[in-house]
């Protein structure tokens, strides 16, 4: 029981690692795939001097620590985002592991436990791409998006067979249906009620991939839910600081994305606490 109890936690500290490695390659996703760039070559360089950055100082985390921010060449400071960005794909892979591997107990039946919750830390890896693309760029990229459609209906028909999926093929599909039409019915509203585009379809798109992912009910209520409470909250505090604004426009993608992480790690607590109050 011990030698289990030591697996699950070098699993749990090599989840966070591999996560921080993840965040890296999406820190060159959202700089390179809005501008058309490949996301593979050329390696990463510093935006100053050019050096290509050696691999021992691309350590993700540790290596902005130790080099202070800055470049080991030319002295130039790198943005803190690289780092935070790295810490937060890695908080999100190990929260990830805790839901899928709760305990040492979890392992005892085998490494069945591992698939989903590596495929599904790859899907909320590819969430948090669109997040930080859509808070800089005002879009959703069709090139993620679309893919996470079929690939997500595919997961849980694979996992199904296996019976290790959370969720049913018919509810991944319905889940993909609803999310689109939900959307698409909220998108014209918005435009019925305000006289201009409240949604894009790139929301719509980013929704029909949350319900392939994590199925219809209760998750894409509580995704939108989440989204509209998180972007209101943004928005009022954003309005208090600088002023009112008529036409104040913000990323709906990132509030998205982050309800749907947590319908999906808090899903059942949350509507307990909204049925209960």
């Amino acid at each position: 029981m011990a030698a289990t109890g030591n697996s699950w936690l070098w699993l749990l500290v090599l989840s966070g690692a591999l996560g921080a490695v993840v965040g890296s390659f999406l820190n060159v996703v959202s700089h390179r795939l809005p501008a058309g760039l490949s996301v593979v070559r050329p390696g990463s360089a510093c935006p100053a001097c050019k050096h290509p950055i050696r691999p021992w100082h691309n350590i993700p985390i540790l290596s902005w620590l130790l080099l202070r921010g800055r470049c080991h060449d030319c002295g130039a400071g790198f943005s803190i985002r690289y780092a935070l960005v790295e810490a937060a794909t890695a908080s999100l892979w190990i929260a990830l592991y805790l839901h899928f591997i709760p305990g040492p107990d979890a392992l005892l039946a085998g490494p069945g436990p591992m698939v989903p919750f590596l495929l599904y830390g790859g899907y909320f890896s590819a969430l948090l791409a669109i997040s930080l693309i859509d808070a800089d760029h005002f879009i959703v990229p069709d090139v993620i998006s679309l893919p996470l459609v079929p690939i997500g209906i595919g997961v849980v028909a694979l996992l199904d067979m296996s019976a290790l999926s959370p969720i049913t093929v018919p509810q991944a599909v319905s889940g993909a249906l609803a999310g689109a039409l939900a959307m698409l019915a909220l998108a014209g509203a918005g435009r019925l009620l305000l006289g201009r585009e409240a949604l894009g379809m790139g929301d719509v798109k980013l929704v029909a991939a949350i319900g392939a992912w994590q199925g219809a009910h209760p998750t894409l209520l509580l995704t939108v839910f989440v989204a509209s409470l998180l972007g209101s909250v943004v928005g009022i505090s954003y309005m208090a600081m600088h002023g009112r604004q008529r036409h104040l426009k913000l990323p709906f993608g990132p509030y998205l994305c982050g309800g749907a992480l947590v319908a999906w790690l808090w899903g059942e607590d949350v509507v307990t606490l909204i049925l209960g109050a």
